[in-house]
């Protein structure tokens, strides 16, 4: 009876039939592409119970019937039926019921040079609001349980404002930014993508797009520019725009997720990031401020930049150990942490795009994942040993990366604490979301503007991008833990243990040279320039008659 199922799905599936479960009822999909064979129908309508009970029955999955179930397939769905959130957007919503979430707002603020189409550009927006369902999600509640309703289209709406009041008054200008920016979702009520267009003259505009992050990630944002790209210039040319049809919505892979994670797949995936992860300590950074009661989110970021030349050094030696250059830099970053913290067991955290299925690479969506990457650390460890071990714990991590974060927490995590996060407190990020197009707009001339929101997720996260000049990266900090000068330094020793491990990779940890010059001669020299002269005629005692005899 197994096989008959699994044969009858995949020959459905070559034949241009998508069969899934939705509410204990199957649905059927047919391509439009394809010529359907009667007598296949008639196979699945015969076996209509047997294929529903094989698709719901997770005790009947074996490692085929799992790579069928992986694959994501459009859903069907009846009205009046509530929609559930993605792991990921579940976290989000409690964190946005429980202290806000303006932390997770991704905002671009461009401006605009040249004669603007503004009907165009507030069809483009509207267009992309309208393809993408996750753009025009509202949140609701039932008896603590959240769900999702997707709004009609067509209702979105571009705010436009007059900027005459900010010719020349720069500061203003800003505040104004800052305060669209930062003016918070109502998850309730609001679309997920905002707009405002500030008109500074006939000829100059300020844009600024703001989407919260449970509509959508990092890898959303390239899908965003290049949407809005062709889809103004057609209207501005007055051409059919070239967009792919959507295949699925971000409503059908929360389905999905919801549907496939749990019973024996997800009871194996979580095993072993409690085997992971059981019993790890939270990382005991030295801060200059003392930690507060509940973790606050104020932040701050510094930027760097690494040389061609070193960044080309770093893919030579992550190749020379067959291992990729995020591994490499992770390796470095815990290096930094161990000699700072004086832990032996580091947990760093770091996202991973989350969009396994081809169905969901064209997608705005929010698929980010977080997987706990842990090292046991000693300053006997080869630094070249250590790679192989962060390489291993990857890899590894890799293969379990469908569990959400939320669902790791829940599994490993017995008491909470409110002045950290759970699990890891700093977090890594090697940038390698598709690379954002150039936006051009027929003849107006874009250029970004610098915005920082102030604010940080976690108490340190590393950046780095990789450039044509070499790697660009940043520290986010936490300002109610760390100074300005504490992270300053941190860049500093983090880009010598980078020179330190090129020179000589097979050298001990606690080897790897992380003072620069400068510091090394102040602790050596200067803070050891102790000498001073004395009576050497003299004894203790004399010297304290005197003293006494000075000041009685």
């Amino acid at each position: 009876m197994l096989s008959k199922a699994l044969h009858l799905l995949k020959t459905a599936k070559q034949s241009g039939i998508q069969l899934s479960v939705y509410e204990g009822q199957l649905q059927v999909k047919f391509s439009k592409e394809k010529g359907i064979e009667p007598q296949l129908l008639d196979e699945i309508k015969k076996n209509k119970e047997l294929i529903t009970n094989f698709l719901s029955n997770k005790n009947l999955r074996s490692n085929e019937v799992e790579a069928f179930e992986l694959e994501l397939l459009k859903v069907e769905r009846e009205p009046g039926k509530r929609i559930p959130l993605s792991f990921s957007q579940e976290r989000l919503w409690f964190i946005d019921k429980l202290e806000g979430s303006i932390q997770y707002h991704i905002p671009a603020v461009l401006r605009l040079r040249g004669r603007l189409n503004i009907t165009a550009l507030i069809n483009a927006l509207r267009t992309i609001v309208n393809r993408h369902e996750v753009l025009r999600t509202v949140f609701g509640e039932d008896d603590g349980q959240a769900y999702q309703v997707v709004k009609d289209k067509d209702e979105w709406q571009l705010a436009q404002i007059d900027g005459n009041e900010y010719k020349e008054d720069v500061e203003g200008l800003h505040q104004r930014i800052g305060e669209l920016v930062k003016k918070p979702f109502d998850l309730s009520k609001d679309h997920l993508l905002r707009s405002s267009l500030i008109t500074l003259a006939d000829d100059e505009y300020i844009l600024l797009i703001a989407v919260h992050h449970i509509a959508a990630d990092g890898w959303s944002t390239s899908i965003v520019v290049k949407e809005f790209k062709e889809l103004y210039n057609a209207y501005n040319e007055g051409r059919q725009a070239q967009l792919q049809n959507l295949p699925l919505q971000y409503a059908d892979y929360a389905i999905w997720q919801r549907r496939f994670l749990e019973g024996e797949i997800l009871d194996r995936k979580i095993e072993y990031w409690k085997q992971k992860l059981g019993g790890v300590a939270p990382l005991q950074m030295p801060t200059d401020y003392v930690r507060g009661a509940v973790q606050g989110n104020k932040g701050e970021i510094v930027r760097f930049g690494i040389d061609k030349n070193v960044a080309t050094s770093l893919h030579e030696l992550s190749q020379q150990h067959g291992v990729t250059l995020f591994m490499t830099l992770l390796s470095l970053f815990k290096v930094l942490l161990y000699r700072y913290s004086h832990q032996n067991d580091i947990a760093v955290g770091t996202p991973i795009a989350g969009r396994q299925q081809q169905e969901l690479e064209g997608l705005i969506g929010f698929f980010l994942n977080t997987l706990v990457l842990r090292t046991h650390i000693s300053g006997k460890l080869l630094f070249t040993e250590l790679l192989q071990q962060v390489r291993a714990t990857t890899m590894e991590a890799y293969e379990n990366q469908e569990v959400p974060f939320e669902k790791v927490v829940e599994a490993v995590v017995r008491e909470r604490e409110v002045s950290r996060s759970p699990l890891f407190q700093v977090m890594f990020i090697l940038q390698n979301t598709p690379p954002v197009q150039q936006l051009t707009l027929g003849e107006v001339r874009l250029t970004t503007e610098s915005f920082q929101q102030n604010s940080s997720k976690f108490e340190i996260t590393l950046s780095i991008t990789e450039t044509a000049v070499g790697l660009n990266g940043s520290f986010e900090y936490n300002t109610s833990l760390f100074s300005r000068d504490t992270i300053e330094r941190m860049i500093t020793h983090f880009k010598e243990l980078i020179n330190s491990a090129i020179q000589e990779p097979q050298q001990k940890i606690a080897s790897l040279q992380m003072l620069s010059k400068a510091e090394e001669h102040r602790l050596l020299v200067e803070f050891n320039d102790t000498a001073a002269e004395y009576p050497k005629d003299k004894t203790v005692f004399g010297l304290f008659e005197e003293q006494v005899k000075r000041t009685p």
